[in-house]
């Protein structure tokens, strides 16, 4: 009996051993396969064959402690032949993949699902005295490569072209370079040979070639791919079919270097500080018209008489012919009245209603119908709309980022899908220094994204002086220029951020709100271009704020790029990848190295030169997520 009794405890005690140990077993093999299907799945990002995707699946195993050689271990895809079509021989093999797999032949849309199975014998301890050796275990997951809805925003303005043999500051034609056309060869996917680079400026071209090998490790007609270049406006590129990566691919390569309008043909005179309107030339009171009132702007221009492309004639016909009024003799002006000095300068710009007259296109030191010709023309070819350059100005100014953000963040809201990953990639080469305005905003819900008291956006600012940049006491009250017409637009002081919202219960904490209601010389106009990039930036990935009231963008993961000089632009982009990076402004990988823009930290890059680009990109496609399905 006690023999008896004996074998039957070992049995039963060799059972629960062995049963431990077989579950200890199975979970270790169960966690190892996940991995291992979430780590083939990445690949599909790569652009990765199934061969290679099981590789990856074989290293996680080992990772996992995993004897390789007491496993059976195997990786499908649904189209490993790339025909299209879910592979026939799934239907044999595993059934129930293939049973998951798009119908694609039917009109379903394919998906970046990967199979792993993997069996082995699990070996028994104790219940081996029996005559028992192991036991089969064996299991699957489903990985699926999460589908991906890219934004690619691209910084188009002129000093994109920085690189370009013959590059001229503020005074480049880049016509030359933006009608050559070179093809995109890429080694490791022929298929991409054939795309074709419009133009050979730099670093633009290179910014391109990275871009098309980021698509590159997407996945034809289940990710999508739009795409926004900016420079004075943003624009949403025309793309067929955003499923269709060849397309994609086909119009990168074709966009073009903007031709910014030249500051250095504006009269020489206009180009010191707080002369001019630099959101618009033309536009010298701030109010988006040629038309300048008297009470504004502080002087009263004469009537002009012949001079409108004249060439010559009696002195008094042509004092205008720069467009300043200087300080002089009465007998030159009519009426007999001298030329006011109210600010020191020896004169005041002036310029005609009826004419484009801020430029000297020509550079002949006299306005002629040329340079309004060449003004109109310029405004018709770099109107993207083709609404008869309503929304574009003379500016020589062009990096309005927070209007590629804006745009952007629309084109994910109308058209990105619930189901995926929602993605910005955005690379600047500099400051932010124009914003949108009324016009080229338009509505957003029924209402103007910029009020209609900001015609100009909120580069705002008058003909006051001394300039004053830091909104100093008294600034805001006409005895010295509230605007930032002074510093070319950008916003040096950005330790106070203003916000204009209708209520000041959901501006960001540490905001100081100034209202949506302006009237002249009111602290309003400190609200600012990188105030308004600030907010378009909330508005697109902002998800979780301090404070309650605060309104919540959307989970959008945006990735930055700062190239070049753009390290004087680094602080937005860095806000940018901070707030893309969690949805939350007050966790900021950047903060311990505020003082070098130039470290990568979190989603920020940082290239010196244009040829870090591809690598930056490449880092960035193998960021982007994978989820686990089953």
């Amino acid at each position: 009996m006690f023999a008896v009794s004996l074998l039957a405890l070992i049995f039963f005690i060799g059972l629960a051993v062995d049963a431990g140990a077989i579950y200890v077993t199975y979970g270790q093999l169960k966690r190892a396969v996940d991995a291992a299907s979430v780590a083939a799945a990445n690949d599909f990002k790569k652009g990765y064959t199934r061969d290679q995707m099981e590789d990856s699946a074989r290293q996680v195993l080992i990772v996992h402690q995993v004897d390789l050689d007491r496993i059976t271990l195997n990786v499908y895809i649904c189209d490993n032949n790339g025909d299209g079509a879910r592979d026939a021989d799934l239907q044999t093999n595993v059934p129930q993949f293939f049973a998951r797999c798009p119908d694609t032949a039917n009109g379903e849309s394919p998906r970046k699902f990967v199979w792993v199975d993997a069996s082995m014998k699990a070996p028994f301890y104790f219940l081996s005295l029996l005559g028992f050796q192991s036991v089969d275990l064996s299991t699957n997951a489903i990985s699926e490569a999460a589908p991906i809805d890219l934004l690619i925003v691209l910084d188009i303005s002129e000093s994109m072209g920085v690189d370009t043999p013959g590059y001229t500051v503020n005074d480049f034609n880049p016509a030359n370079c933006n009608a050559n056309t070179e093809s995109y060869d890429d080694d490791d996917n022929a298929a991409t040979a054939a795309i074709p680079i419009v133009g050979n400026c730099a670093p633009l071209i290179q910014a391109k070639k990275a871009a098309i090998k980021l698509v590159d490790t997407l996945y034809d007609g289940y990710d999508s791919v739009s795409v926004v270049t900016f420079d004075q406006v943003a624009y949403q590129v025309p793309i067929a079919d955003t499923y269709d990566m060849a397309a994609v691919k086909q119009a990168i390569g074709a966009i073009a270097l903007h031709d910014d309008p030249p500051y250095n043909r504006l009269w020489d005179t206009w180009k010191n500080p707080g002369r001019v309107n630099l959101s618009n030339p033309e536009d010298r009171d701030g109010d988006g018209a040629d038309y300048d009132n008297p009470a504004v702007v502080g002087y009263t221009c004469p009537t002009f008489t012949a001079n409108d492309g004249t060439e010559f004639g009696p002195p008094e016909e042509h004092y205008l012919d720069d467009r300043w009024w200087q300080t002089g003799n009465p007998a030159l002006v009519p009426g007999g009245e001298g030329a006011p000095d109210p600010f020191g300068w020896g004169g005041v710009p002036c310029d005609r209603d009826d004419k484009l007259d801020a430029y000297d296109w020509d550079r002949n030191g006299k306005w002629t119908q040329y340079d309004h010709d060449t003004s109109g023309a310029w405004l018709t070819a770099n109107d993207p709309d083709g609404a008869g350059a309503l929304s574009v100005t003379l500016s020589p100014l062009s990096t309005c980022t927070g209007c590629g953000i804006r745009v952007a963040a629309n084109v994910l809201r109308q058209t990105g899908r619930p189901s995926s990953v929602w993605v910005m990639v955005l690379l600047s080469d500099g400051a932010v220094n124009l914003s949108d305005t009324h016009v080229n905003a338009g509505e957003l819900n029924g209402e103007d994204v910029i009020p209609s008291w900001f015609p100009m956006g909120f580069c705002t600012g008058r003909l006051f002086g001394p300039c004053v940049k830091d909104f100093g006491v008294g600034a805001e009250d006409g005895s010295a220029n509230d605007g930032y017409w002074c510093s070319a637009c950008q916003d040096n002081f950005k330790a106070t951020r203003y916000c204009v919202d209708h209520e000041e219960a959901t501006c960001p904490d540490d905001t100081t709100w100034i209202g949506d209601t302006w009237t002249p010389n009111t602290l309003q106009k400190r609200y600012s271009v990188y105030d308004y990039a600030l907010d378009m930036t909330d508005e697109a990935a902002l998800t979780r704020s301090t404070k309650l009231t605060e309104p919540a963008g959307n989970d959008i993961a945006i990735y930055t790029i700062g190239l070049g000089a753009a390290s004087s632009g680094a602080d937005l982009l860095r806000y940018l990848a901070a707030v893309g990076d969690d949805g939350d402004r007050t966790t900021d990988p950047c903060a311990p190295f505020a003082a070098n823009p130039t470290r990568d930290c979190g989603q920020y890059y940082f290239a010196d030169t244009s040829y870090e680009l591809q690598e930056i990109f490449e880092d960035i496609a193998s960021r982007i997520y994978t989820r686990i399905t089953d």
